[in-house]
């Protein structure tokens, strides 16, 4: 009645591994899963030193390198530790029942166990002394019953292990046995493992090369399929035994991978993780199946002014920067970006904002803007770019900043309600105009120019103004009837004399 673990590799290899498994491997948030997660839940027993018999020296070394794996990753509320003197047929059942009374029906219910096992469907606590005193199939499989987990993994390291494969069989779970009813578990110096236990454990450390349909989950099966062959191609009497009643496959760790496709300015807070900032890719990650997180990448990281990585998607095609996911490979996707700039004081140019490190911009303007009273031509293009068509392109391998320029012309506007005066029309900004009016109009009855109201003050019948800005000028005038008062003086006058000459001539007559 021999028990089959080898602790070695495992110990070595899963404190290793595990230490490369809990530190470096299996690292995992501090926001786990939230409540409404499922959970896992573990017993891992293992027993060296019986009260009654000492042959076996790695059985709780198997123990405690299955906590080691998965304990990070499950959570050490959700798991128990029993090795030798703590692992008594109590105990054992008792967390057992610990696990019945906690774990949900979504949950996943895991307990293992290495030590010595009986011919007759028996295995040993550390307080057996005969054979009433180990935990039959039948005993375990009643407590294995009481847990509301629809998924139950049993993994025994012990001799005769497939005589529990009859009675633990049922529908939800996965039985891992070292070997069949008629054979022995054996452990190995090398291994500090039993053999069985070591391949289990050493399955769970290279996660990748198990995962062999690549869905980031690692079950019982991928496990088991990894480790059975390799158990009996190391001793050829160990023919471990794989029992699957779960419809598809029982995950028992669930893995994130993030990456980016270009390196971010250093300090940037490149990924958040259930509320925690990563200033650097996380390494690998692995969680409870099921689990949901919540991941959110900045949108935009300035590098200096002008440039930029801007977010693009996901390797998967999600467009959102924030997501929930459950696991798997998420590569963020970012371009660098430069900006034009184009500054304009008229019309409103196209082709302004950011382009990917590289690619060509192509800009235009409104060559010509024809207001009431203004005109704005383009003259060319100044800053980054010269040229003078109203269309362009660069490369846009820096930040750029193109200018419009412009030349203006102003309307102006003469009115007079009498003469025709000189000078309206369009000019240049700044040019200097003469605008003029003949000063009197008309005969007898005559319009006197009084001065120029508007844009222009002043009382000179040519003057000159300057056109910065659209001009209305407007002359004013006077009525002026001097020389008609004249003519009719001179008229009544000559009537007059007209009338004393017929007057005298009319007396002399007489």
């Amino acid at each position: 009645m021999k028990k089959f673990i080898s602790k070695t590799s495992l110990v070595s290899f899963v404190v290793l591994v595990v230490l490369l498994l809990t530190t470096f491997i299996l690292p995992y948030t501090s926001a786990q899963a939230a409540e409404s997660d499922p959970k896992c839940w573990g017993v891992f027993v293992g027993v060296s030193d019986y009260a009654t018999i000492n042959d076996l020296q790695y059985c709780d070394d198997d123990a405690r390198d299955f906590y080691r794996a998965l304990s990070p990753v499950w959570g050490e509320l959700y798991t128990k530790l029993l090795v030798d003197s703590r692992a008594t047929k109590s105990a054992i059942l008792d967390a057992i029942n610990w696990m019945a009374g906690n774990a949900d029906a979504d949950d996943t219910v895991t307990f293992t166990f290495s030590g010595h096992g009986a011919d007759f469907g028996a295995f040993c606590p550390y307080d057996f002394d005969s054979d009433d005193s180990g935990i039959s199939n039948v005993e375990l499989s009643l407590a294995l019953d009481a847990v509301k987990a629809q998924k139950i993994v049993v993994i025994l390291d012990i001799c005769f292990a497939g005589t529990y494969e009859l009675t633990l069989s049922k529908t939800g779970r996965v039985l891992m046995l070292a070997s069949r009813s008629d054979e022995l578990s054996e452990e190995r110096n090398q291994f500090q493992n039993g053999i069985f236990s070591y391949y289990l454990l050493q399955a769970i450390s290279n996660f990748d090369a198990v995962d062999v349909n690549q869905d980031y989950e690692l079950s019982a099966e991928e496990i088991a399929l990894y480790a059975n062959p390799l158990t009996t191609i190391y001793i050829g009497s160990m023919h471990p035994i794989l029992n699957d009643q779960f419809l598809g496959e029982l995950a028992l760790i669930a893995k994130f991978v993030f990456a980016l496709n270009t390196a971010l300015p250093a300090g940037t807070n490149v990924l958040t993780l259930d509320g925690v900032s990563y200033t650097s890719p996380p390494q690998t990650l692995f969680w409870i199946p099921g689990s949901m997180h919540t991941i959110a990448v900045p949108e935009e990281v300035n590098v200096t002014s002008g440039t930029r990585y801007h977010f693009i998607g996901w390797d998967d095609g999600e467009t959102s920067a924030t997501r929930t996911i459950s696991k798997g490979l998420y590569g963020a996707n970012y371009n660098l970006e430069q900006l034009l700039n184009i500054i304009s004081a008229y019309s409103d140019p196209a082709g302004a904002g950011w382009y990917v490190d590289g690619s060509i911009a192509t800009f235009s303007i409104t060559p010509y803007i024809d207001l009431t009273d203004t005109r704005h031509i383009f003259t060319g293009w100044s800053g980054d770019y010269t040229g003078t068509s109203p269309m362009g392109s660069l490369i846009m391998n820096t930040p750029k900043t193109i200018t419009a320029n412009w030349r203006n012309e102003y309307l102006l506007t003469l009115n007079s309600e009498y003469g025709t005066p000189a000078g309206a029309g369009w000019y240049d900004e700044g040019e200097s105009v003469t605008v003029s009016v003949e000063p009197a109009q008309g005969f007898l009855v005559r319009q006197i120019f009084d001065g120029w109201t508007g844009d222009l003050a002043g009382t000179a019948s040519s003057t000159s103004v300057s056109m910065n800005s659209p001009k209305t000028i407007t002359a004013t005038w006077h009525t002026d009837y001097v020389q008609l008062f004249i003519l009719i003086a001179v008229i009544l006058v000559v009537a007059g004399i007209v009338m004393t000459i017929i007057l005298v001539r009319r007396k002399a007559t007489r």
